[in-house]
């Protein structure tokens, strides 16, 4: 496929929204992704988009952090892999007895690695075990990735985590990783999916959040993105949805006080699969 994107400031805006709300989202090293472009950027973005992307980042992070930690204490899952793991600190939130594969493109996890070893030289982060993979979305690396996983995770049980990504490629490349998830995992592994439903682009915040990202993020080029409606994962082989939850219903768990306008709130859904 004609690759529409190339890495850009999202990951550290991400980081950004996470430490706006740490009570919420639980994420305490966050912030260390902060600088002064980057919070200009987050602020851009909250000005022209949407005023709840913040925390609505802070209630994803929740959702996916209290649901890995909780498989991980019922001894459920032994090793965590981030596909698409931009600049998240799930390794440092999480129990020390997790393990971490952490899968983005080159330049991601150049500079993420090396920052990453350096706080935990510094005594800013405590010592996690974490190996990371580089490759592209974009392109068909899925059997040089299965071998690769498979090295690392050794037959352990398994948490796939993918969000941030389906958004930016196409239904063929998420297919063929959805097929190569079911080749990795063993039965009763879990992944936990994040998308967009397809009634979404017709609210006011979707079509700022495109126009958004078409002048900002690709060179004024037509930014090509993906929508994905429940179906999908309902009828997806070899797995069942065992959960599935958006920012409506996570406010109400994490904050009752939350109250979104719907017309102007990038609304995500937050699915968990569970291999069958």
């Amino acid at each position: 496929m004609k690759k529409t994107i190339e890495i850009h400031e999202t990951a550290f805006v991400t980081s950004a929204f996470r430490a706006s709300n740490v009570a919420l989202s639980k994420d305490c090293f966050a912030a260390l992704w902060a600088n002064e472009k980057t919070d200009a950027h987050a602020k851009e973005y909250v000005e022209e988009v949407s005023k709840y992307e913040p925390i609505a980042h802070c209630l994803r992070n929740r959702y996916f952090f209290e649901t890995i930690q909780s498989l991980f204490k019922q001894k459920k899952i032994e090793v965590l892999i981030n596909f698409g793991a931009g600049f998240s600190m799930y390794p440092f939130l999480l129990d020390q007895g997790l393990e971490h594969i952490e899968i983005d493109q080159d330049d991601v996890i150049a500079y993420k690695k090396e920052r990453i070893f350096k706080w935990m030289q510094e005594g800013k982060l405590p010592e996690r075990k974490i190996e990371y993979i580089s490759t592209d979305f974009n392109e068909s690396k899925e059997a040089e990735l299965f071998i690769k996983v498979q090295k690392i995770k050794k037959g352990r049980s398994c948490f796939i985590l993918i969000e941030g990504v389906l958004f930016f490629i196409d239904k063929e490349d998420t297919l063929r990783l959805f097929e190569l998830f079911k080749k990795i995992q063993n039965t009763e592994d879990y992944i936990g999916s994040v998308s967009f439903k397809k009634e979404l682009e017709h609210t006011l915040g979707f079509q700022k959040m495109i126009s958004f990202i078409e002048k900002n993020l690709v060179a004024n080029q037509k930014f090509q993105y993906q929508t994905i409606n429940d179906d999908f994962y309902n009828q997806l082989g070899g797995y069942e949805l065992i959960d599935q939850k958006d920012h409506h219903s996570l406010g109400k768990i994490y904050g009752s006080d939350l109250i979104f306008k719907k017309d102007i709130l990038l609304n995500e859904q937050m699915y968990l699969l569970k291999k069958n």
